[in-house]
Protein backbone atom coordinates (compact mmCIF):
# COMPACT_ATOMS: atom_id res chain seq x y z
CA UNK A 1 0.00 0.00 0.00
CA UNK A 2 2.52 2.49 0.94
CA UNK A 3 6.43 2.52 -0.89
CA UNK A 4 8.93 4.40 1.92
CA UNK A 5 11.59 5.83 -0.11
CA UNK A 6 14.91 6.90 1.65
CA UNK A 7 17.99 8.13 -0.11
CA UNK A 8 20.35 6.63 3.10
CA UNK A 9 24.33 7.52 3.54
CA UNK A 10 24.13 6.27 7.21
CA UNK A 11 23.32 2.17 7.49
CA UNK A 12 23.34 2.81 11.68
CA UNK A 13 20.45 5.86 10.86
CA UNK A 14 18.55 3.51 7.81
CA UNK A 15 18.56 0.18 10.36
CA UNK A 16 16.45 2.21 13.45
CA UNK A 17 13.96 4.75 11.17
CA UNK A 18 13.64 0.69 9.22
CA UNK A 19 12.24 -0.52 13.24
CA UNK A 20 10.82 2.69 13.97
CA UNK A 21 8.69 2.37 11.02
CA UNK A 22 8.19 -1.44 11.11
CA UNK A 23 6.35 -0.30 14.34
CA UNK A 24 4.30 2.56 13.72
CA UNK A 25 3.36 2.39 10.00
CA UNK A 26 0.06 0.10 10.55
CA UNK A 27 -0.53 -0.62 6.75
CA UNK A 28 1.15 -3.18 4.19
CA UNK A 29 4.54 -1.14 3.00
CA UNK A 30 7.91 -1.54 1.58
CA UNK A 31 11.25 0.67 2.09
CA UNK A 32 12.66 1.64 -0.67
CA UNK A 33 16.49 2.27 0.18
CA UNK A 34 18.82 3.66 -2.00
CA UNK A 35 22.48 3.60 -0.62
CA UNK A 36 24.13 6.96 -1.79
CA UNK A 37 27.09 6.66 -0.09
CA UNK A 38 29.17 5.29 -2.87
CA UNK A 39 29.47 7.77 -6.05
CA UNK A 40 26.43 9.90 -4.55
CA UNK A 41 23.45 11.21 -6.81
CA UNK A 42 21.42 13.96 -6.27
CA UNK A 43 17.99 13.78 -3.96
CA UNK A 44 16.04 14.55 -7.01
CA UNK A 45 17.60 11.77 -9.19
CA UNK A 46 17.42 9.42 -6.28
CA UNK A 47 13.59 10.20 -5.84
CA UNK A 48 12.89 9.65 -9.12
CA UNK A 49 14.89 6.16 -9.31
CA UNK A 50 12.93 5.33 -6.04
CA UNK A 51 9.71 6.41 -7.34
CA UNK A 52 10.31 4.07 -10.61
CA UNK A 53 10.88 1.03 -8.57
CA UNK A 54 8.66 1.29 -5.74
CA UNK A 55 5.49 -1.05 -6.08
CA UNK A 56 2.63 0.45 -4.36
CA UNK A 57 0.67 3.63 -5.45
CA UNK A 58 1.18 5.71 -2.96
CA UNK A 59 4.69 6.84 -1.95
CA UNK A 60 6.10 8.30 1.52
CA UNK A 61 10.24 10.26 0.45
CA UNK A 62 11.59 10.43 4.06
CA UNK A 63 14.94 11.55 5.51
CA UNK A 64 16.41 8.62 7.32
CA UNK A 65 17.25 10.53 10.73
CA UNK A 66 13.79 10.53 11.62
CA UNK A 67 11.21 8.78 14.17
CA UNK A 68 7.37 8.34 13.63
CA UNK A 69 5.48 9.24 17.15
CA UNK A 70 2.64 8.26 15.69
CA UNK A 71 1.00 4.90 15.85
CA UNK A 72 -1.16 3.61 12.56
CA UNK A 73 0.64 6.65 10.46
CA UNK A 74 0.36 5.17 7.17
CA UNK A 75 -3.30 4.46 7.31
CA UNK A 76 -3.83 8.28 8.04
CA UNK A 77 -1.36 9.59 5.45
CA UNK A 78 -2.97 7.30 2.69
CA UNK A 79 -6.41 8.49 3.86
CA UNK A 80 -5.23 11.92 2.89
CA UNK A 81 -4.01 11.14 -0.48
CA UNK A 82 -6.83 9.44 -1.70
CA UNK A 83 -8.64 12.66 -2.07
CA UNK A 84 -8.27 13.57 -6.05
CA UNK A 85 -7.24 17.08 -5.36
CA UNK A 86 -4.42 16.42 -3.42
CA UNK A 87 -1.11 15.77 -5.19
CA UNK A 88 1.45 16.63 -1.94
CA UNK A 89 1.10 16.02 2.16
CA UNK A 90 4.11 17.04 4.24
CA UNK A 91 4.21 17.53 7.91
CA UNK A 92 5.76 21.06 7.83
CA UNK A 93 4.68 23.65 5.42
CA UNK A 94 3.30 27.27 4.83
CA UNK A 95 0.42 28.63 3.52
CA UNK A 96 2.33 31.71 1.81
CA UNK A 97 5.23 31.69 -0.27
CA UNK A 98 7.39 35.38 -0.75
CA UNK A 99 8.26 35.97 -3.82
CA UNK A 100 11.88 37.22 -2.37
CA UNK A 101 14.23 33.81 -1.57
CA UNK A 102 13.36 31.71 1.23
CA UNK A 103 13.21 28.57 2.32
CA UNK A 104 9.58 26.92 3.43
CA UNK A 105 9.15 28.96 6.22
CA UNK A 106 6.56 31.75 6.10
CA UNK A 107 9.21 34.48 8.09
CA UNK A 108 7.31 36.92 10.25
CA UNK A 109 3.78 34.76 9.86
CA UNK A 110 4.22 32.11 11.87
CA UNK A 111 0.76 32.44 13.51
CA UNK A 112 -2.04 31.85 10.74
CA UNK A 113 0.71 30.34 7.88
CA UNK A 114 2.81 27.74 9.16
CA UNK A 115 1.39 24.69 9.64
CA UNK A 116 3.60 21.63 11.25
CA UNK A 117 4.08 19.01 13.96
CA UNK A 118 7.69 18.49 14.24
CA UNK A 119 9.66 17.31 17.31
CA UNK A 120 13.33 19.01 16.12
CA UNK A 121 16.04 17.99 17.89
CA UNK A 122 19.50 19.71 17.95
CA UNK A 123 22.53 17.55 16.45
CA UNK A 124 24.80 20.90 16.82
CA UNK A 125 24.12 22.87 20.05
CA UNK A 126 23.48 21.80 22.92
CA UNK A 127 19.60 22.80 23.07
CA UNK A 128 16.38 20.50 24.51
CA UNK A 129 14.23 19.46 21.61
CA UNK A 130 11.58 21.84 20.90
CA UNK A 131 8.01 20.43 19.45
CA UNK A 132 6.67 22.86 17.06
CA UNK A 133 3.21 22.38 16.69
CA UNK A 134 1.16 25.68 14.92
CA UNK A 135 -2.23 24.86 14.04
CA UNK A 136 -4.42 27.54 14.53
CA UNK A 137 -7.81 27.02 12.81
CA UNK A 138 -7.61 23.13 14.31
CA UNK A 139 -6.76 21.12 11.20
CA UNK A 140 -6.38 17.64 10.60
CA UNK A 141 -5.26 18.28 6.73
CA UNK A 142 -4.19 22.01 6.21
CA UNK A 143 -3.61 23.59 2.45
CA UNK A 144 -0.34 25.11 2.39
CA UNK A 145 2.06 26.43 -1.05
CA UNK A 146 5.19 24.41 0.33
CA UNK A 147 6.52 21.73 2.10
CA UNK A 148 9.66 21.05 4.14
CA UNK A 149 11.89 18.25 2.70
CA UNK A 150 12.02 15.80 5.19
CA UNK A 151 8.94 14.39 4.39
CA UNK A 152 7.01 14.17 1.33
CA UNK A 153 4.34 11.96 0.57
CA UNK A 154 2.23 11.71 -2.65
CA UNK A 155 0.54 9.44 -5.08
CA UNK A 156 2.96 7.45 -7.72
CA UNK A 157 0.97 8.67 -10.35
CA UNK A 158 1.57 12.21 -9.34
CA UNK A 159 5.25 11.96 -9.49
CA UNK A 160 5.40 9.62 -12.38
CA UNK A 161 4.06 12.50 -13.89
CA UNK A 162 5.38 15.68 -12.43
CA UNK A 163 8.99 14.16 -11.33
CA UNK A 164 11.85 15.59 -9.17
CA UNK A 165 13.40 18.39 -11.08
CA UNK A 166 16.70 16.13 -11.10
CA UNK A 167 18.32 17.66 -14.40
CA UNK A 168 17.70 21.40 -12.72
CA UNK A 169 18.80 20.50 -8.96
CA UNK A 170 21.89 17.82 -8.83
CA UNK A 171 22.31 18.57 -4.86
CA UNK A 172 20.57 17.82 -2.04
CA UNK A 173 18.80 21.33 -1.29
CA UNK A 174 15.63 23.13 -2.82
CA UNK A 175 13.99 20.06 -3.96
CA UNK A 176 10.97 20.40 -1.53
CA UNK A 177 10.26 23.77 -2.61
CA UNK A 178 10.40 23.50 -6.02
CA UNK A 179 8.43 19.73 -5.85
CA UNK A 180 5.70 21.80 -4.02
CA UNK A 181 5.32 24.94 -6.62
CA UNK A 182 5.30 22.14 -9.63
CA UNK A 183 2.81 19.73 -8.30
CA UNK A 184 0.80 23.21 -6.83
CA UNK A 185 0.21 23.78 -10.60
CA UNK A 186 -2.42 21.24 -11.28
CA UNK A 187 -3.22 19.68 -7.17
CA UNK A 188 -3.65 21.07 -3.46
CA UNK A 189 -0.53 20.69 -1.45
CA UNK A 190 -0.92 20.13 2.41
CA UNK A 191 0.48 19.54 5.99
CA UNK A 192 -1.41 16.31 8.03
CA UNK A 193 -1.15 17.59 11.06
CA UNK A 194 -1.82 13.82 12.79
CA UNK A 195 1.24 12.60 12.14
CA UNK A 196 3.96 13.50 14.35
CA UNK A 197 7.37 13.52 13.20
CA UNK A 198 10.66 13.57 15.16
CA UNK A 199 13.90 15.30 13.26
CA UNK A 200 17.24 14.37 14.58
CA UNK A 201 18.98 17.24 12.66
CA UNK A 202 18.36 20.90 11.82
CA UNK A 203 19.28 20.94 8.39
CA UNK A 204 22.50 22.49 6.64
CA UNK A 205 21.99 26.31 5.33
CA UNK A 206 25.35 26.19 3.82
CA UNK A 207 26.79 27.61 0.16
CA UNK A 208 25.12 25.04 -1.52
CA UNK A 209 22.07 26.14 0.19
CA UNK A 210 22.40 28.93 -1.21
CA UNK A 211 23.01 28.17 -5.18
CA UNK A 212 20.06 25.74 -4.96
CA UNK A 213 17.68 28.23 -3.71
CA UNK A 214 18.66 30.71 -5.81
CA UNK A 215 18.12 28.26 -8.40
CA UNK A 216 14.72 27.58 -7.67
CA UNK A 217 13.77 31.57 -6.94
CA UNK A 218 15.00 32.08 -10.85
CA UNK A 219 12.89 29.00 -12.31
CA UNK A 220 9.31 30.29 -10.23
CA UNK A 221 9.88 33.69 -10.27
CA UNK A 222 6.97 34.39 -12.65
CA UNK A 223 4.53 32.18 -10.14
CA UNK A 224 5.57 33.78 -6.87
CA UNK A 225 4.32 34.70 -4.37
CA UNK A 226 1.70 32.69 -3.76
CA UNK A 227 -0.75 31.93 -1.01
CA UNK A 228 -3.72 30.12 -0.26
CA UNK A 229 -5.06 31.73 2.45
CA UNK A 230 -6.64 35.79 2.50
CA UNK A 231 -3.21 37.66 3.37
CA UNK A 232 -3.21 41.26 3.54
CA UNK A 233 -0.72 44.32 2.28
CA UNK A 234 1.01 44.99 5.56
CA UNK A 235 1.55 40.99 6.14
CA UNK A 236 3.10 40.69 2.79
CA UNK A 237 5.44 43.41 3.61
CA UNK A 238 6.53 41.67 6.90
CA UNK A 239 7.00 38.86 5.18
CA UNK A 240 9.21 39.87 2.69
CA UNK A 241 11.31 42.34 5.09
CA UNK A 242 11.77 39.84 7.71
CA UNK A 243 12.87 37.15 5.45
CA UNK A 244 15.36 39.51 3.53
CA UNK A 245 17.04 40.30 7.13
CA UNK A 246 17.20 36.15 7.40
CA UNK A 247 18.64 35.64 4.35
CA UNK A 248 21.41 38.49 4.53
CA UNK A 249 22.43 36.40 7.81
CA UNK A 250 23.13 33.37 5.55
CA UNK A 251 24.35 35.32 2.90
CA UNK A 252 26.91 36.36 5.28
CA UNK A 253 27.84 33.11 6.81
CA UNK A 254 28.37 31.41 3.65
CA UNK A 255 30.75 34.57 1.93
CA UNK A 256 27.80 35.35 -0.73
CA UNK A 257 26.81 38.88 0.17
CA UNK A 258 27.54 40.03 -3.15
CA UNK A 259 23.64 38.34 -3.74
CA UNK A 260 21.96 40.25 -1.56
CA UNK A 261 21.32 43.16 -3.71
CA UNK A 262 19.68 40.39 -6.53
CA UNK A 263 18.12 38.93 -3.66
CA UNK A 264 16.35 42.37 -2.97
CA UNK A 265 15.87 43.26 -6.49
CA UNK A 266 14.22 39.97 -6.89
CA UNK A 267 11.32 40.22 -4.00
CA UNK A 268 8.60 42.38 -4.16
CA UNK A 269 9.33 45.10 -1.69
CA UNK A 270 9.51 47.82 -3.64
CA UNK A 271 6.21 47.21 -5.58
CA UNK A 272 4.59 46.72 -2.50
CA UNK A 273 6.51 49.82 0.23
CA UNK A 274 9.42 51.63 -1.23
CA UNK A 275 10.51 53.57 1.83
CA UNK A 276 10.49 49.44 3.63
CA UNK A 277 12.41 48.76 0.00
CA UNK A 278 15.07 51.71 0.67
CA UNK A 279 15.45 50.77 4.39
CA UNK A 280 16.64 47.12 3.19
CA UNK A 281 18.51 48.64 0.08
CA UNK A 282 20.38 51.26 3.04
CA UNK A 283 21.12 47.71 5.55
CA UNK A 284 22.36 46.22 2.10
CA UNK A 285 24.87 49.11 1.18
CA UNK A 286 25.89 49.32 4.55
CA UNK A 287 26.66 46.00 5.22
CA UNK A 288 28.35 45.65 1.48
CA UNK A 289 30.84 48.97 2.67
CA UNK A 290 31.47 47.46 5.90
CA UNK A 291 32.69 44.29 4.28
CA UNK A 292 35.32 46.41 2.12
CA UNK A 293 36.61 48.50 5.37
CA UNK A 294 37.22 44.81 7.61
CA UNK A 295 39.29 44.02 4.59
Amino acid sequence: MLSIIICSANPDLLSEVSRNIDETVGIPYEIVAIDNRVNPKGICEVYNRGAANSKYDYLCFVHEDVKFATSNWGAKLVEALRRPEIGLVGIAGAAHKPKIMSGWGAEGLRERFVKINLVQHFKREQREPIHQYFNTEGESLARVVVVDGVFLASRKSVILEIPFDEAYLRGFHGYDIDISLAIGEKYQVAVLLDIRLEHFSEGSLDAEWVASSWKVHEKWAHKLPKTVVPITKRERINCEKRTYRHIIRILKENGAYGLAWKVLHRGELMQLNKLTYLKMYYSYAKGYLGSFRRT
